[in-house]
């Protein structure tokens, strides 16, 4: 008995679980721009190219652990709106002095900018993750019990390619008659196609999809991965310098790096680190506070020159506030201090 419950604990997947750091330091850096000061360009390959691996990461994850083996069982995927819209309802909350502060609420067309906030973009710059979330777990798994996996793909793949044609091509699309009038009037009910309905599904879908076919293998995915991302970094340079791009969180060639990043991660056994996940979800959602802060301080203080303008130390104070109340987050879960508020 104790041995299979050894071996339980060692047939984890620790990579996913450091990688949730990593991507969390992105996200950050995504919101701090770490390079500006130095050079733009260098800033906009960390940022808006390795950077955009971070999101569709969480989403592969959710999507990984999701798989129950029972694409018609509900119960997991009922389990994680659940939770994920608790989550959202306390974030929603949290942000809401900032709303106020910002003049969120003095909008013109507040009661339709409060719904399309809450169910597609988020209160928050950073929150559209949880209704994204939310909404991309719902289709991906509704593709996958009524069409099955490979036309599950197909689905979730066209939603993903009129999702990229609003974003990082919206450019070479936005003259054409009736497409460009299409995505206009899109715009009209939300602020970006990288949302739930058509970011997300893939993302949760491949996940799945490494879940479901464990013995997946493919040789060199670290190489495949490094080469994949240099061909994305080559693609959002390009897209960069036609002036195209309405936003850039989709890529053409994103899927492909996520699949070769996922695979690489999967191969390794061993211990998990179950803190990394409430440390690497707390300093998602807390992280814009921090940055609040800092500036507010720094401005009171003075000392604005070298906490904000110089954007390495910007960033790295940031992270580590972050860091410091996601650990602060873990050890009060831990012993339970704020447990009945979860």
């Amino acid at each position: 008995m104790k041995e299979n419950t050894n071996m339980k604990e060692t047939n984890k997947y620790p990579d996913i679980d450091i990688f949730r750091l990593l991507a969390a330091f992105l996200v950050i850096a995504i919101h701090t721009s770490p390079l500006a000061s130095y050079s733009l360009y260098g800033d906009f390959l960390l940022t808006r190219i390795a950077g955009r691996i971070a999101v569709p990461f969480f989403f592969m994850v959710s999507g990984f652990f999701l798989y129950s083996g029972q694409e018609k069982n509900p119960d997991r995927l009922i389990s994680f709106v659940k939770k994920t819209a608790v989550l959202y309802g306390i974030s929603i909350l949290l942000y809401l002095p900032v709303n106020w502060y910002t003049g969120y609420f003095t909008d013109k067309h507040l009661i339709f900018k409060v719904l399309k906030d809450i169910f597609i973009d988020g209160t928050m710059y950073h929150l559209w993750y949880l209704p994204a979330a939310i909404t991309g777990s719902i289709i991906s798994f509704a593709c996958l019990k009524f069409f099955g996996m490979r036309k599950a793909f197909i689905l979730t793949s066209l939603l993903y390619l009129i999702g990229l044609m609003g974003d990082s091509y919206y450019g070479i699309i936005s003259g054409l008659p009736v497409i460009g009038s299409f995505y206009k009037g899109l715009f009209q009910i939300m602020d970006y196609t990288r949302n739930g309905f058509f970011f997300a599904p893939l993302f949760f879908l491949l996940g799945t999809a490494f879940k479901k076919y464990k013995n997946l293998a493919v040789k060199g995915g670290k190489w495949m991965f490094l080469g994949s991302l240099l061909m994305m970094a080559v693609e959002g340079t390009l897209l960069r310098r036609a002036g195209v791009m309405r936003h850039d969180s989709m890529y053409l060639i994103l899927p492909a790096v996520m699949f070769f990043l996922f695979l690489a991660l999967l191969k390794r056994r061993g211990k998990e680190y179950r803190s990394f996940r409430e440390i690497s979800m707390a300093v998602y959602i807390i992280h814009p506070l921090v940055i609040i802060g800092i500036r507010g301080v720094s401005k009171v203080l003075g000392i604005q020159k070298f906490t904000v303008n110089n954007s390495i130390i910007h960033f790295l104070l940031v992270a580590a506030g972050s860091f410091l109340f996601g650990g602060i987050y873990y050890l009060s879960v831990k012993y339970k201090t704020f447990h009945t508020l979860i």
